[in-house]
């Protein structure tokens, strides 16, 4: 959950105050997974771009 509003958060549908509480519980577990994912993701995304070349 706390991903989806960070995101929405950042993408402008969200207030601000809303996406301070969000980062007010950051913890560094969901930095680890958040990292983790979206590293995942570009990786698999440039992995995809060679294979289609």
């Amino acid at each position: 959950m706390w991903f989806k509003r960070i995101v929405a958060s950042l993408m402008g549908v969200r207030s601000s105050r809303d996406l301070e509480d969000d980062l007010n519980n950051f913890s560094i577990p969901k930095f680890i997974i958040l990292f983790l994912t979206l590293n995942v993701v570009f990786i698999s995304f440039i992995i995809l771009a060679i294979n289609l070349i």
